[in-house]
């Protein structure tokens, strides 16, 4: 939710209009409006309401709208355009792509790659010129861990922002650039099934932790019908695995009108009538930070009878 063209205020356009500096600090002292990149300021509530991702974009139009039109919207700074999720937090930076530099350079507001783009890498966002979500997801897989590559990769999949028969050819392109083969690992193991940047980092872990490959979102019934779907299911040793994000219980949309106590009471009852299904022998939750230190996560899915699993590594699947 980058500001609309009305709620930003450059400060050259502020003094055009007859202002002057005095009347802009004075807001920004009193909490009236927040700075969010030299010459450029939004309402207060604009920047309280915005998540981090949005906060970031909000970021790249105030500093992007100053410089000149060689540079190209790129990496993270690109994919806050697109709407990606991003394992860790939003860069303080800027990243553009500048055609006219040999080597990248960096300052206290911006990076400037230098990088080769071709036509078939622009797209325009938000009035900015930007790299295409493909060239940006994969350009942030390649500087990223397996984990941080997987979220990103996920997203693009899932959204159908690219395909995976383009994002491979980009990275065969490019095969000697470094980070390639952690970029085409994640690539690999990438799934559109998988619904969120916390389901994308626990299949990370998984794999890394050398367990059996999962079944995702499946759909469990029983005899009063349709129960629910859960975000994974190992049926080689009837084990049922959930990531339980805080928005399933605090955001608005995902409780649908009830009180988060109702959302806690409803998943009990849920996972008692997912439990009593014939082949369920065990049921395993856990959260963002049980994924992201792996350990609590591999440990909860050993208690509910994961680690009777024989299966060898999670092997991708050929697309």
């Amino acid at each position: 939710m980058p500001a609309s063209d009305d709620d930003l205020i450059r400060r050259t356009t502020w003094l055009r209009g007859g202002r002057d500096d005095h009347e802009l600090r004075r807001r920004v002292r009193v909490g009236e409006l927040v700075r969010v990149a030299p010459g450029a300021f939004v309402p207060a509530s604009t920047w309280t309401e915005a998540d981090p991702r949005q906060r970031h974009a909000l970021r790249v139009r105030g500093v992007v709208g100053r410089l000149t039109s060689d540079v190209v919207v790129s990496h993270e700074s690109a994919l806050a355009l697109h709407g990606f999720p991003l394992l860790g937090q939003w860069p303080e930076r800027v990243h553009v792509v500048d055609r006219r530099r040999c080597r990248t350079l960096t300052s206290s507001t911006l990076v400037r790659h230098a990088a080769r783009v071709g036509a078939g890498d622009l797209t325009t966002r938000w009035g900015m010129p930007s790299l295409v979500p493909v060239r940006a997801a994969l350009d942030v897989a390649r500087t990223r861990d397996l984990r941080g590559g997987l979220v990103v990769i996920d997203h693009g999949l899932r959204s159908r922002a690219f395909d995976r028969v383009v994002a491979r050819s980009y990275l065969e392109a490019r095969s000697a650039f470094r980070g390639t083969k952690v970029a085409a690992l994640a690539l690999a193991l990438a799934d559109p099934l998988s619904e969120s940047a916390g389901e994308s980092l626990s299949r990370a872990g998984m794999y890394e932790a050398r367990l059996a490959r999962p079944v995702l979102q499946k759909w469990f019934h029983d005899a009063e019908g349709r129960i629910g779907r859960v975000d994974f299911w190992w049926p080689c040793c009837g084990v049922v695995g959930e990531f339980d994000g805080l928005v399933k219980y605090l955001g608005r949309t995902e409780r649908g009108g009830r009180t988060p106590e109702q959302v806690v009471v409803d998943e009990k009852l849920r996972e008692d009538r997912i439990r009593a299904v014939p082949g369920v022998r065990g049921f395993a939750r856990w959260t963002w930070d049980d994924a992201l230190r792996q350990r609590p996560m591999i440990d909860k899915l050993s208690a509910a009878g994961l680690a009777r699993c024989s299966h060898g590594p999670w092997i991708a699947e050929t697309p």
